[in-house]
């Protein structure tokens, strides 16, 4: 069994020459990279693009004896050892950046990768410069063109964006130091810059004419994570593995790391509607694999900070992807800095994925990617309404889920005001909107599937909750009555959605009662549950 390397800059040459576990991406590569120069590739953090980038400096640098056995070995790439200045933009950011010091970590980069070419490089002039006067010079000594990857290009910007000054200082600088990528064109190879988001007022966006946005083209949609197929091939010992120690079959396994993992959605093809295959999360299969155990790592690694500021700012209507649509031009548009919306945070941090693409409307809908996320966000997110510790609202969601995995709903009604009446009450008084929200990350905090707004062709469902072999669709009444809920699931045939895959349908009506009705701890006047 080859082992897993877990570091947090995944580098290809290493991880081929310590016989690691490399998911042969070569070909999603060539097939991206074959047309042009200048690329742009975002991703999540920790997603697989510093491991891209690393793959691209090997290819570039003719290293062929590190593909042996994949997919490249055996294809027309030249092998042409080209220069290439790597930048990792992670290794010059950090929260206490300025102006000084950025422009002192920026050249020092820069001079490291001259002597390694073992060129001359006169830092006396603008940043700009001393970059148009590293690319001549490797290009005059080796007689070849240049090649260009800057890893985490918007990092300086992002560790500071909430400290404005700063943060517009450090911006502007960034903006000069990638002005002459587009007058070096003649001098470059190959560029590819990778990032979180696309921010605007960064010359590479305003400047590079030339430059191929990959983040959204269905044929880049698995350049980074992994498929179902490249799971199940590349880490068929770990499934097995894991399921010895979770005591579940290797279906079960599969479709527990399914739930937990997959999800993303990253390429979608605009005349058809059709989004790329889902693909699972890197980072938290490599170490869920490595410690045999399923690991909320990802989330942990790094907790969406920024996001929940923004939430607390005023914006709860967009705290929870589940449902949100947004028009894909303005997704896939670049941000500024001072204006990034909640939505936009939420998709390209990794919060939130691509459902689904209408092509008449152009809207994209959007939702959780998987239960490590949703879970993770939704106890962060009801953080902001609660009262007190959250761990008694984690336990009474626990015990609702259990409520719908048992089959009994006897005790349903009182988990539900139990739960409510953690939260603070006027946040949430008078607004159905906040109760659906709540309620939804109260389920999904209890590690339960659940989306909402799902679409139908009369109206959408306000709640759905799947289980491993049950379909639950809840419908959400105010001053009225819970069989109001099941009637309406019944009069608008919600269960026709699901009838294909042939799981029982359950009907849940909940009415809640809103503004003077509120009593305390007596949010909820009625359930009602009805098999379909």
């Amino acid at each position: 069994m080859k082992k897993l390397i877990l570091t947090d800059k995944a580098n290809f040459a290493d991880i081929r020459r310590l016989g690691g576990v490399y998911v042969d991406k070569t070909k999603d590569i060539y097939d991206c990279i074959g047309q042009g120069s200048y690329y742009f590739f975002s991703r999540p953090r920790r997603f697989g693009k510093s491991l891209l980038c690393s793959t691209l400096k090997e290819m570039f640098s003719g290293n062929r004896e590190l593909f042996k056995g994949l997919w490249l070995d055996g294809s027309d790439w030249s092998w042409d050892k080209h220069p290439v200045i790597y930048l990792d933009m992670t290794l010059v950011a950090g929260k206490q950046n300025n102006a000084k010091n950025f422009i002192q970590k920026l050249s020092d980069a820069l001079r490291e990768v001259a002597e390694q070419y073992d060129v001359a490089l006169s830092l006396d002039a603008g940043i700009d410069h001393v970059f148009s006067q590293l690319v001549k010079s490797l290009k005059k000594k080796t007689g070849c063109k240049v090649v260009v990857i800057i890893d985490e290009y918007d990092k300086p910007v992002l560790d500071l964006v909430d400290q404005p000054e700063p943060r517009n200082q450090v911006h502007a600088i960034l903006s000069s130091f990638y002005a002459p990528l587009k007058a070096l064109e003649t001098d470059l190879r190959f560029v590819l810059l990778t990032g979180v988001y696309k921010f605007t007022q960064t010359s590479i966006f305003s400047n590079l004419n030339n430059l191929n946005d990959l983040t959204f083209l269905p044929k880049a949609g698995t350049l980074v994570g992994y498929t179902q197929e490249e799971v199940e091939s590349y880490f068929s010992d770990e499934i097995d593995e894991l399921g010895l120690s979770l005591g579940i079959s290797r279906v079960q396994t599969l479709e527990r790391l399914r739930n937990e993992y997959n999800g993303y959605h990253f390429g979608v093809n605009v005349n058809t509607g059709q989004l790329s295959p889902g693909v699972y999360n890197p980072f938290a299969m490599n170490h869920s694999f490595a410690a045999n155990q399923m690991l909320k790592s990802w989330f942990e690694s790094g907790s969406p900070t920024f996001l929940i500021k923004k939430i607390e700012a005023g914006v709860f209507q967009d705290i929870g992807p589940e449902g949100l649509e947004v028009a894909f031009n303005d997704l896939k548009n670049s941000c500024n800095p001072d204006a990034i919306t909640a939505i936009s945070l939420l998709y390209y941090a990794g919060y939130a994925t691509m459902n689904e693409f209408d092509r008449h409307t152009g809207l994209v809908r959007l939702g959780y990617p998987n239960l490590e996320v949703s879970q993770a966000t939704s106890k962060e997110l009801l953080a902001l309404f609660s009262k007190d510790s959250l761990t008694a609202t984690y336990k009474l969601a626990l015990k609702i889920a259990d409520c719908f995995y048992n089959q009994q709903f006897e005790g349903l009604k009182k988990l539900f005001d139990q739960a409510l009446a953690q939260l603070t009450y006027q946040i949430i008084l008078s607004h159905e909107k906040y109760f659906q929200t709540v309620i939804l990350l109260i389920l999904q905090m209890g590690k339960l599937k659940a989306s909402a707004e799902i679409p139908t062709n009369d109206g959408s469902m306000d709640i759905v909750i799947e289980i491993a072999h049950e379909i639950f669709i809840m419908e959400l009444k105010f001053n009225k009555s819970a069989a109001d809920g099941l009637k309406q699931i019944k009069d608008k045939n919600y269960a026709k959605k699901f009838k294909s895959l042939g799981l029982p349908i359950t009907a849940v009506g909940l009415n809640i009662a809103l503004g003077e009705n509120i009593k305390k701890s007596k949010c909820v006047i009625d359930v009602a549950v009805e098999k379909l």
